[in-house]
């Protein structure tokens, strides 16, 4: 997520002057989608403020950490169908831009933010957080704004990138159970840092994206940015999402453009080997405009992906799913009872589970056992 597109955002009227409907009736839609269930829906933002990130631990009962755009992030317990309110963390003084819970611990939450600060909580004592990461080369009180972030699978390695800053955009590395600032890259890429992604398996190997159309790929084993920089892959487009996959025993990265494009990429190949066009998307998902298509994330990995794509036409009631298997694609999934325009969404596909949340402060818990594609 990009601080500027926050900023430029308004809510939006009910209805945009161009209009958006499906390409076939609602029989033909409920045979091609299969319908999920919603299982809870809970209003979680008063005030008009929108659901940004949805980040969740991989236990049955998973507790659910929802980023709003008020610059706080609230904390729940999710378990039998019942959502129950643990935590409100509320110290940033920007946007918080990514959310993500320790892999060790789930009691252990990071929140990043354009304030320049990554702060670790535990829910137990969320008064106030536990650390705090930021840069502690700058002076004048001059901050780095944080785009995003990542830990590594081994959870001692913090990395953020940053916007562009007098030049440069950052990659920032600290150790994290010393909370020390390790040091950063800021030659590979040329515009803001929007996404930054380790490998599940590999501590040593880091993917960031950024708005110059650039997947670089590091071995942080090396000593220097220049050795490190392993591999450039250029999208041609300005990045908004990035995640690794593996398919057999390939990695696979996908990548979210700002152009509503999704790319998938083998990382020893020059060209995606799988290219969704917002064109295509929308005719998958059986809808006139193209201009109105939106994406939210991919989710998968072992067998297929899901890609998760709407329309913002009226409150963006309509929302669906499409599974890519190779380079082929086909319409899977339908959410009939959606009633905004999503922003965000996590899943557990092990246990069926896909959160989403959105423009009207909304989350939503659906069923998606129809989803034939595993975890990676």
């Amino acid at each position: 997520m990009r601080h500027l597109e926050l900023e430029s955002e308004e809510p939006k009227p009910n209805c945009t002057p161009v209009e958006d409907s499906d390409t076939c009736d609602n029989a033909e839609i409920q045979n091609l989608f299969k319908q999920c269930k919603p299982l809870l829906e809970k209003p979680i933002a008063l005030d008009q403020h929108y659901i940004l990130q949805i980040a969740g631990t991989l236990e049955t009962n998973p507790n659910v950490a929802v980023n709003l755009s008020n610059n706080t992030c609230e904390v729940y317990s999710l378990s039998n169908n019942q959502i129950d309110k643990l935590a409100v963390l509320g110290e940033h003084s920007d946007v918080i831009s990514e959310v993500k819970f320790s892999s060790e611990n789930s009691n252990l939450l990071y929140t990043g933010s354009c304030d320049g600060t990554v702060r670790l909580w535990d829910i137990r004592a969320p008064k106030r957080s536990s650390l705090q990461f930021k840069d502690t080369t700058v002076e004048d009180g001059t901050i780095k704004s944080f785009n995003c972030f990542d830990i590594s699978p081994n959870n001692k390695l913090l990395a953020a990138g940053t916007n562009l800053f007098e030049g440069d955009s950052f990659i920032l590395f600290w150790d994290v159970r010393k909370n020390s600032l390790l040091g950063g890259y800021w030659e590979s890429h040329t515009d803001d840092i929007t996404q930054l992604k380790f490998h599940s398996d590999d501590s040593n190997k880091l993917i960031s994206g950024s708005v110059d159309g650039l997947i670089n790929l590091y071995d942080l084993s090396e000593n220097n940015e220049e050795d490190a920089l392993i591999d450039s892959l250029n999208t041609e487009s300005s990045i908004e999402k990035l995640a690794w996959f593996q398919q057999g025993r390939n990695d696979i990265i996908s990548c979210v453009t700002h152009t509503a494009d999704v790319q998938f990429w083998k990382v020893e190949d020059s060209q995606p080997y799988f290219h969704l066009h917002r064109t295509e998307i929308a005719k998958e998902i059986k809808r006139k405009s193209e201009e109105h298509v939106y994406i939210v994330d991919v989710h998968g990995g072992a067998n297929s992906m899901l890609v998760l794509a709407g329309s913002n036409y009226c409150d963006g009631e309509c929302f669906r799913g499409l599974t890519v298997v190779g380079n082929a694609v086909k319409p899977a999934l339908g959410f009939p009872a959606n009633k905004q325009r999503v922003r965000s969404s996590w899943s557990n596909l092990n246990i069926n589970l896909l959160l989403t949340g959105g423009e009207k402060g909304i989350l939503n818990v659906w069923d998606v056992t129809t989803v034939k594609c595993e975890r990676g």
